[in-house]
């Protein structure tokens, strides 16, 4: 056994280590120096050991944005087939129209032969409304114009009324003449009802045309080119009446472009004009046409055309489609666009001119690239004539369609 240490304890540091330093009468023991070399062992290691640093946070991944998806572009807006169908072409059929024949395509109705007497000659209706007695009668009075003028086929553009039956009984007068009868559709008639009034009466006459499906009709001295319906929804009276889209218009453009012969434009409503002696003047109300028409008239280049909505600024003819030259009943014209006025009897229409209208009709004729036209002006009826037209009246109807 050791003898029991004695004798001054000291410290010493060891590089950050303190530890006793025990002696025997100032000498160091061996327990001592057992201790003080393990001792001074742990710190040397506590020293040399590193110190782990943490590894840095990963780098974030770079991600690209990813495009979105390109949205599928919107529908342009089309006219329904029943307002104005499309100029696809299709199986061919052969018709005859007295002693003319013609081949219809898809929306494409083609004469083969040359009119006889070197003048192709329209006779040219407006607004005709509804098949009152006096409208009725008032058609037969236009017919014998028609044929006092050696027309060629009858053209009737739009509102030819507001009911099927009264529609197929304007239509059903027309047809009497056995000549080829264009209709289209204007802004008064219900989709419906103009299609089954025209089909109604169709399947009588066979020389009835509806231009809201046949859209190009070719002759060989001039093509006619439909724009059937009206631009502007607010001024269509039923509301499933018949609007025309810048399609429709580009369809005109396209067929405008395509015809081998002078072109007119056959259509309701009329070309956006500048002043008043244009054929859209409503007074007050300024220039209310279509500026698409003026545009696709000028863009493809039409010679003619033909509108009647605008009942005020009827009974007239101009050079332009601005409206700002006039041009004289039998006047001949490389270009001409006119506005027969109404065909309505039942209504006196206070017109631009200062005259007043009792029934308006118009002859449009073509010869040697040149158009004219002459103008009927129906006075007021007689006593007899009124008597004669109750009885044309037609049949009590159920209210007009909406």
């Amino acid at each position: 056994m050791y003898p029991e240490l004695s004798g001054p304890a000291s410290s010493i540091p060891l590089r950050g280590v303190t530890f006793q330093r025990l002696t025997r009468g100032g000498v160091p023991t061996m327990k001592s120096l057992r201790i003080a070399a393990m001792t001074a062992a742990l710190g040397f290691a506590a020293c040399t050991e590193k110190k782990v640093e943490a590894p840095p946070p990963p780098k974030p991944v770079e991600t690209k944005p990813v495009p979105a998806p390109v949205p599928p572009p919107v529908a342009e807006e089309r006219a329904p087939k029943e307002c104005a169908a499309p100029l696809d072409p299709g199986p061919t059929t052969e018709f005859k129209f007295g002693d003319r024949a013609a081949k219809l395509s898809g929306a494409r109705l083609t004469f083969a032969d040359k009119d006889a007497d070197g003048t192709l000659t329209f006779g040219v209706l407006g607004p005709v409304n509804e098949d009152s007695g006096l409208n009725m009668l008032a058609l037969k009075k236009y017919l014998k114009f028609f044929a006092d003028e050696k027309a060629d086929a009858i053209i009737v553009t739009g509102d030819v009324g507001e009911v099927a039956g009264g529609i197929s009984r304007v239509l059903e007068e027309l047809a009497t003449s056995k000549l080829p009868v264009f209709v289209v559709i204007g802004n008064r008639e219900c989709r419906a009802e103009f299609t089954d009034g025209f089909d109604a009466a169709k399947a009588r006459n066979a020389n009835l045309i509806n231009l809201n499906q046949v859209r190009v009709v070719e002759f060989p001295e001039l093509t006619l080119v439909s724009l059937p319906g009206h631009h502007d929804p607010e001024y269509i009276n039923c509301k499933t009446g018949c609007q025309y889209f810048k399609s429709t218009i580009a369809e005109v453009v396209t067929a405008a472009k395509e015809a081998k012969t002078p072109v007119a434009l056959i259509a309701h409503g009329p070309p956006r004009g500048k002043g008043s002696l244009a054929l859209d003047f409503v007074g007050a109300g300024g220039n209310v046409g279509d500026e698409a028409i003026t545009k696709a008239i000028g863009d493809a280049k039409i010679a003619f055309g033909l509108f009647s909505n605008i009942k005020e600024a009827g009974g007239r003819a101009t050079s332009d489609a601005d409206g700002t030259t006039l041009v004289k009943e039998g006047e001949g014209s490389k270009s001409l666009f006119v506005n027969p006025g109404p065909a309505d009897t039942t209504t006196g229409w206070e017109l631009n001119d200062g005259t007043t209208a009792i029934g308006l009709a118009a002859v449009f004729k073509v010869k040697d690239g040149e158009g004219s036209y002459k103008l009927l002006r129906l006075k007021p009826p007689t006593a007899a004539e009124k008597a004669e037209a109750r009885k044309l009246d037609p049949p009590a109807r159920d209210q007009k369609a909406e």
